[in-house]
């Protein structure tokens, strides 16, 4: 294939790719600014405290609503550990809040339609409060380090988790007059958001581009399609394992594999397994 003929198809995929997204992609931030602009993350995060069912739920459901990518979600995992939250519910936090973000799931959501990313997000999200009730029971049982305790004394330097500081766990806008956060403070979000998360879509899209144009779709078919049992897992995982790519540029990657006929399953696999290595690595 002449290099010109090789550029040229690779940019038609990369430019119908990019017509495909940027819809879905601006509702997520727009959603995700106006959720971090207007749902109180310090409250959100203050109720992840005990090993209980119930704050596991709470810590797999705030994945919804704090808008972070696999990187962005480690940081305040490890706040809320060293500030009172128990390591099961800060760990189901980091692996639901990549899964879950708004951003996310819309875009996953141009890719394999609204049906499939709600089978993929409620599984996600259980994935995360099964993995949360199993630490739960490793921390009562000491066999992996326990939280301190969430309530504090006097003059102790680790404070618990409902004494955080607004200013670490959100923006600083919460005095603001309504028309000024909405006109002035959103548009900041977005573009926070889009800084934090933009150059991981930037890197799923210029692979799926890749992938669209010079990958048969036959062959994915063939080791990636619902015909296989195993094969698809045993070749989806490793491959998860190495890309150093954060869970919104997965979700492109994922997407377009399944464009081309990889099954739900797989596309499932790399958001999971990808996202775990990600924030490990992290």
């Amino acid at each position: 294939m002449p290099f010109e003929t090789f550029l040229i198809a690779y940019f038609n995929a990369l430019s119908e790719l990019f017509n495909q997204l940027w819809l879905y992609f601006l509702l997520g931030l727009v959603i995700s600014a106006l959720i971090q602009e207007f749902v109180s993350t310090k409250r959100l995060l203050q109720y992840f405290g005990g090993n209980d069912i119930a704050s596991l739920t709470r810590a797999t459901t705030a994945g919804l609503f704090v808008s972070v990518c696999s990187c962005g979600a480690i940081p305040i995992a490890a706040t809320l550990r060293q500030r009172g939250a128990s390591t099961a519910s800060s760990l189901t936090f980091l692996l639901a809040a990549p899964w879950g973000g708004l951003l996310h799931v819309f875009l996953i959501s141009g890719f394999i339609g609204i049906k499939n990313t709600i089978i993929l997000l409620v599984f996600s999200l259980l994935t995360a409060f099964i993995v949360g009730l199993i630490l739960a029971k490793f921390e009562n049982k000491k066999m992996i380090e326990a939280a301190i305790p969430k309530k504090h004394k006097k003059g102790e330097e680790r404070l618990c988790v409902g004494c955080v500081d607004v200013e670490q766990m959100r923006l600083k806008h919460e005095t603001e007059k309504l028309d000024r956060r909405i006109i002035y403070c959103i548009p900041k979000n977005i573009w926070h958001i889009f800084k934090d998360v933009g150059k991981y879509i930037v890197i799923g899209l210029l692979i799926a581009a890749a992938l669209k144009a010079f990958v048969p779709s036959d062959l994915v078919v063939k080791y990636l399609g619902n015909d296989n049992r195993f094969l698809p897992v045993l070749i989806a995982v490793p491959i998860s394992a190495v890309l150093e790519v954060a869970s919104e540029g997965l979700a492109v990657l994922g997407g377009q594999l399944y464009q081309l006929g990889a099954s739900l399953g797989v596309v499932f696999i790399i958001m999971m397994v990808g996202v775990a290595t990600d924030c490990l690595l992290g």
